[in-house]
């Protein structure tokens, strides 16, 4: 059994992606569709088996106060050791100064993936 399966909480690099998918759905921000495409976390298959992540489980991601929670989704194309986000209202929610890459604390959720109008609606600046 490997380590990471008992890691609860960690840091790891997100690079912020262009999904030419949401564009097809970009129409309506609010729709489930974009929400699917967008509320997501890339996560290679043997990093995300290392971290003890299954493909469709939520994680929860937090930065500078704000947390998401999001759904995990296998990506050859994602970083070996981090992850890959959409760019949407989603990584923006998270993003600092550096718009491309940032690093966020991840941990296993039991919530809901985190709705647009959460973000829309919260409270924090």
């Amino acid at each position: 059994m490997k380590f990471g399966k008992f890691i609860r909480k960690t840091t790891i690099g997100i690079v912020v992606v262009r999904d030419s998918l949401q564009g097809e759905v970009a129409d309506n921000k609010f729709g489930e569709e974009f929400w699917k495409r967008s509320a997501v976390l890339y996560l290679h298959p043997e990093y995300a088996r290392e971290m003890g992540f299954r493909e469709g489980d939520v994680v929860e991601l937090e930065k500078d106060g704000r947390t998401l929670r999001l759904r995990v989704l296998y990506s050859d194309t994602a970083p070996e050791e981090g992850a890959m986000m959409p760019n949407s209202i989603f990584s923006n929610f998270l993003i600092g100064e550096n718009k491309k890459r940032f690093a966020a604390s991840i941990a296993p959720s039991d919530g809901d993936v985190t709705e647009v109008d959460e973000i829309v609606f919260s409270n924090t600046n």
